[in-house]
C-alpha cells in the first residue's frame, strides 16, 4: 500500500491518496479529502490498470467524466499518479522518502 497527502493550499483543502496492488495487478485507488469535488472523483476512479498508469493521455485518471468539475490546477489526479507508480514501484520508495514531497511554488 502507498499513501500520498496532496496539500492544495490555494484552495486550503487536503486529498490523502491510498493505493494498493491487487492481485491481478490492478491498483485500487481510495481518496480521503476534505474536498467534495475530489471526494466525488475518488469515488468514480476505483481501480485502475497497467495502462492507466502509464499511458497519461489515455488514463481514466484524466477522463472528464471521472474528472468531473475539479479544477485543472487540482493536483489530486497528480497525486493519484504518483501514488499509483510508488505502489507498482516505478518511484522507488526509499527516493520517495528521502525526497519527502514534490512542490510548484508560486514566483
Amino acid at each position: 500500500m502507498a499513501v500520498v497527502k496532496a496539500h492544495m493550499r490555494v484552495c486550503d483543502k487536503t486529498h490523502i491518496i491510498t493505493a494498493t496492488k491487487r492481485t491481478d495487478g490492478d491498483v485500487e485507488i481510495t481518496i480521503e479529502t476534505d474536498c467534495p469535488k475530489v471526494a466525488a472523483y475518488g469515488e468514480r476512479i476505483g481501480c485502475l490498470s497497467l495502462t492507466d498508469i502509464v499511458d497519461y493521455q489515455n488514463s481514466r485518471i484524466n477522463f472528464n467524466e471521472i474528472r468531473g468539475d475539479i479544477s485543472p490546477t487540482c493536483i489530486s489526479p497528480t497525486a493519484v499518479f504518483n501514488a499509483a507508480w510508488l505502489e507498482t514501484g516505478m518511484i522507488s520508495q526509499s527516493l520517495a522518502k528521502k525526497v519527502k514531497e514534490n512542490s510548484i511554488e508560486f514566483m
